[in-house]
């Protein structure tokens, strides 16, 4: 599970140690600077040549704390902020205290350090500032520091509002920037886990729901849908789709679509302008959307449009009326929206290749790949459940003679035909394929002799009452496992026994296989009593 880094983590410790040395060493320069300014700066040449150099290149080890860890860096900068209050404290004192220039020193640290550190550490450093500035004074007034004086009340209010001014201000400013920099890198960092979890998604469904869970879950909205149509390259007309439905903390549920969005719904009009749409509530014509989302207020309608899929994601803010809807929010949702758009283009993309590989280009069924792959998985299934299950094969008859008088383009529009009527007439769960030629083959699970020769009958009736570009008709013959086969070499060879005696018979009939003996290369003898 990826870790996401913590909000006050957003400056490395490293580099702070790194910017507070550069800051201190234009400090030192400073306070040198002063000091050989002033008219009668206290201490010695040498004292304050050597104790701000010595500071410095102490405090320049400071950026090797990080090896010791975490901890150890924290600890290092914090000892290191606090000597330079110290040691500025000591400057201002030197240099006049309320009287002298270095004050301008100790806030333009105390602002340093709010934006290089942070705004918190800034503020803390302002509390140590202040009281350095009160134990020299009270030192002074003591007469701890030389000739007592006492302390200038007015003049010290003055330079502490004007630190703390200072301190508090920037603190704002940077408290405000951080806040920022720490939602952007949130933001980041569940955008960056969220693709990374819609790139693994191998189907629609699995996509949709990850966007509707990450807008419920991260954007913090009420509800939510997503929508996504079918995109029909050839006549670009919205297909068949899907949509994923989130109330609350309710599991998401999937809906099964048909047709497109009305034309002037929320969500077509947000896919033909490309526009993300605020709403304050659905308009009568969202019609099934209206439905998953009852009473809806303050919309966002995020369309995606691209080749293969159309869609939106619609959501509903939390709170409604009196929540305002966040630009920030909006955009991570858009941006959310564009990589589960495009990871739900690939997974359809992906599906469609998938079937297409599986699929017989004229007919539209499965291909003779399919077939095969299909019919071990639902033998080895059989044997381990103890299930039966029935093969068809079917043929047309006199088909050659049928391409010769009309034509091979009406040929291939029988053979259309006949798919489809074959796909009506067989019940759930079954596999249609074409398995060569004017040939079909039908797998039907879980289904006995009997229930096999009725679906077969169904289908040649069918067959023959079908409007197709001229009359046809078929003859079928039907095996089952593990009577007549238990593999899907014997069984289809046990099927085509049968058929070839329902055309030895006349045609135009069912006929079941009789045994499963047979040797290599010889037919499987078939009962000559037909179906009709």
């Amino acid at each position: 599970m990826t870790t996401r880094t913590r909000a006050g983590d957003l400056i490395p410790v490293e580099d702070r140690l790194r910017w507070m040395l550069v800051c201190r060493a234009g400090l030192a320069v400073a306070v040198l600077g002063s000091w050989y300014a002033a008219v009668e700066p206290r201490g010695s040449v040498l004292s304050w040549l050597v104790t701000p150099t010595a500071w410095l290149a102490g405090t320049a080890l400071s950026v090797f704390a990080v090896r010791g860890g975490r901890r150890f860096a924290r600890f290092a900068l914090t000892v290191t902020l606090l000597g330079d209050g110290v040691l500025l404290g000591a400057a201002w004192w030197a240099l006049g205290a309320l009287q002298g220039s270095a004050g301008y020193l100790v806030v333009l640290h105390a602002v340093a350090v709010t934006l290089l550190a942070s705004f918190r550490t800034g503020v803390k450093l302002a509390v140590w500032h202040s009281v350095i500035a009160v134990l020299f004074l009270e030192a002074t007034a003591a007469g701890m520091l030389g000739a007592a004086a006492p302390v200038p009340a007015t003049a010290l209010s003055v330079y502490l509002a004007a630190l703390w001014t200072s301190v508090l201000g920037t603190a704002s400013f940077a408290a405000m920037n951080e806040r920022e920099l720490r939602r952007r890198r949130y933001d980041s960092e569940v955008l960056r886990e969220f693709a990374l979890r819609v790139a693994a998604a191998q189907d629609p469904a699995s996509v949709a729901v990850a966007l509707a869970a990450f807008a419920r879950d991260e954007l913090l909205c009420a509800r939510c849908v997503v929508v996504g149509y079918l995109r029909d390259s050839a006549n670009e007309e919205l297909d068949r789709g899907l949509a994923v439905v989130i109330d609350g903390e309710r599991a998401p549920t999937i809906h099964r679509l048909s047709g497109g969005p009305p034309a002037r719904s929320l969500v077509r009009v947000a896919a033909d302008e490309q526009v993300t749409l605020l709403r304050s509530r659905l308009g009568g014509a969202d019609g099934w959307l209206a439905e998953a989302l009852p009473e809806a207020r303050d919309l966002v309608v995020i369309p995606f449009v691209l080749d293969q899929v159309v869609g939106a994601l619609v959501l509903e803010a939390a709170g409604g009326r009196s929540r305002r809807i966040e630009r920030r929010l909006v955009g991570t949702a858009e941006q959310a929206t564009t990589h589960a758009s495009i990871a739900l283009e690939r997974a359809v993309l992906t599906d469609r290749l998938r079937a297409a590989s599986q699929t017989d280009g004229l007919t539209r069924v499965a291909n003779r790949r399919r077939l095969d792959e299909v019919l071990v998985a639902e033998l080895n299934r059989a044997r381990s459940g103890g299930r039966e299950l029935a093969v068809l094969m079917i043929d047309l008859d006199h088909f050659k003679k049928l391409n010769d008088t009309f034509g091979h383009l009406v040929g291939d529009e029988v053979l259309r035909q006949v798919a489809g009527v074959i796909r009506e007439s067989c019940p759930e769960p079954s596999l249609v394929a074409r398995y060569g030629g004017e040939e079909f083959v039908v797998v039907l699970s879980g289904v006995d002799i009997t229930a096999a020769l009725t679906t077969a009958e169904r289908i040649r009736m069918g067959i023959v009452g079908a409007p197709t570009a001229t009359p046809a008709t078929a003859s079928i013959g039907v095996a089952v496992h593990p009577a007549h086969g238990d593999d899907a070499a014997t069984l289809l060879a046990a099927a085509d026994a049968a058929l070839y005696q329902a055309k030895a018979g006349g045609r135009n009939r069912v006929v079941a296989a009789r045994s499963a003996a047979a040797l290599p290369g010889e037919r499987v003898a078939a009962s000559d009593v037909p179906v009709h």
